[in-house]
């Protein structure tokens, strides 16, 4: 009876540990998806400004899309953020070569 126990939980194990690398091979595989679609697209990105309500820039963020944007504006009042300032990026810098 034990020993059934004990097999079953190394099964249920196995299978947990199974799921657990389906999850990660799928995250791993939209996030190539993604980078894929976004080079083939050719979609802008941006330079961000974070500002707090004193003026100061609390962080300054380069070559984001238009999603991160968007996830930057529903959570704006959780990191006591004021305005968020967005320039288009042209180019790369030092592109002379």
């Amino acid at each position: 009876m034990l020993g059934k126990l004990k097999m079953m939980g190394q099964a249920g194990k196995a299978v947990s540990y199974m799921f657990l690398g389906l999850n990660q091979v799928s995250r791993f595989t939209s996030k190539v998806a993604v980078n894929i679609s976004n080079g083939i697209r050719n979609k802008g990105l941006f330079k961000i400004f974070l500002t707090s309500e004193s003026g100061e820039i609390i962080k300054e963020l380069e070559n984001q899309s238009a999603s991160n944007i968007s996830e930057i504006l529903e959570q704006m009042d959780n990191f006591g953020i004021y305005s968020v300032t967005v320039e288009k990026t042209v180019g790369v810098e030092n592109d002379y070569r």
